[in-house]
């Protein structure tokens, strides 16, 4: 690591860790990556090593419960903070560790940190605001940063949402940045897909320029789906894998069309989402209705599954088509490793090429990481992150805070 912010600013290739626990809440995710060059298709990240470290049982219920707003204590708040830095800062330790280096090798942390609340700009506040204030949203990722610098004696640049949502943007999403720079082309106009607990579409036309990309949350995508697998095993099961439980299903349609009655959905971008729309109490209400209407916990599972395929497929023909065609669809998340989701977007994508972000070097699973590592190299460079073509921010922005060694 250089031994000066100049120094290490003037770089230009970086071993960058990204770390990043998404609305799954279930794992922090890193990625060590080497990062080079500038700019659309001049960017280059290799990951170097991928590891994921699991959250505790406990950790996971303390996140989950404290991202209800009526459980949001400031002083569980304050605790978690810390206990959730300790976990990323160990995640990084491991990954350091795996790739067979040493914390001064690294040069720099990007820290997304763990979202315990997001709630996205809206007309109405209800504080008597005007103005640009008016309009501001709030966010919040926990995780101290200071904890994992302490830790690696590693700069660490974290809480890249927030001078996004400051300049009027929704502060997500952020990713989007990240595949302009390193999924646009000449020849195709591509949508890239990401189906984490959250799902995100990002249109590039060929030629495109930063303004032209088209980038916004769908919707759900696996979170409904494995709150509702985590309430049909007590616990014992986490995520629905290889969607073994949805084949045993059938779609009841009568609760899939009640439920893309959902007002998010049919929001113009852009916009962005998270647990407070379609988080753990959702999943309960699906739960119960479908219980109350004697319909079985596996077919309410395979209507989850496919409801998250069909917000998707109808953002992507609604929203993005009338922007342009579309060559290929490049997905990632861990959607994606899901059969039963998979064969129902190829259905209704119809002859779209589709592809995983594996064939361009971002591995489905670390792809987001990898984002972060980007967005941390970034900052230290000086250069914006955002896309205001997506977030809908008054201009690009630096994103991120720096926590120095």
């Amino acid at each position: 690591m250089p031994s000066s912010w100049t120094e290490l600013a003037a770089k230009d290739t970086m071993k960058v860790i990204g770390l990043m626990s998404g609305t799954s809440a279930d794992a922090v995710d890193a990625a060590l990556c080497e990062v080079s060059g500038q700019g659309r298709g001049k960017l280059k990240v290799k990951l170097l090593e991928f590891h994921s470290e699991a959250y505790s049982e406990r950790l996971r219920e303390r996140i989950l419960d404290m991202s209800e707003p009526k459980h949001g204590l400031t002083d569980a708040l304050c605790k978690l903070n810390y206990h959730i830095g300790d976990t990323f800062a160990r995640a990084a330790e491991k990954i350091i560790e795996k790739a067979k280096l040493k914390p001064g090798d690294i040069d720099v942390i990007g820290s997304h940190g763990q979202t315990v609340s997001h709630l996205p700009p809206r007309a109405d506040t209800g504080l008597g605001l005007t103005g640009i204030a008016q309009r501001l949203g709030s966010t919040l990722q926990i995780g101290e940063p200071a904890m994992i610098a302490e830790r690696l004696r590693v700069p660490v640049i974290s809480n890249f949402r927030a001078r996004d949502m400051a300049a009027g943007g929704q502060g997500a999403p952020l990713v989007p940045y990240v595949d302009f720079l390193t999924f646009s082309s000449d020849e195709h106009s591509r949508a890239v897909i990401n189906i984490g607990g959250i799902s995100n579409i990002t249109y590039l036309p060929k030629h495109g320029a930063e303004k032209d990309t088209l980038a916004f949350d769908s919707g759900p995508g696996n979170m409904i789906i494995d709150a509702l697998i985590q309430r049909m095993t007590q616990g014992k099961q986490k995520y629905d894998k290889d969607g073994d439980m949805a084949k045993q299903g059938q779609v009841d349609g009568y609760i899939l069309s009640e439920l893309l009655k959902h007002p998010f959905l049919q929001l113009k971008p852009p916009k962005s989402t998270g647990r407070e729309e379609f988080g753990l109490d959702y999943a309960n209400r699906i739960y119960d209705w479908g219980v109350n209407r004697s319909v079985k916990p596996k077919d309410i599972l395979r209507t989850a599954t496919d409801f998250t395929a069909i917000t998707l497929a109808d953002a992507y023909k609604r929203l993005l088509l009338p922007h342009g065609q579309v060559d290929e669809i490049i997905l990632s998340g861990g959607g994606a490793l899901n059969p039963v989701l998979m064969a129902r977007m190829k259905k209704e994508f119809g002859i779209v090429k589709i592809t995983l972000s594996d064939d361009y070097g971002m591995p489905v699973r670390a792809k987001e990481a990898m984002a972060f590592a980007v967005l941390a190299r970034e900052a230290v460079q000086m250069r914006p992150g955002n896309l205001p073509s997506a977030t809908g921010a008054e201009g690009p922005r630096i994103l991120g805070q720096i926590t120095p060694v």
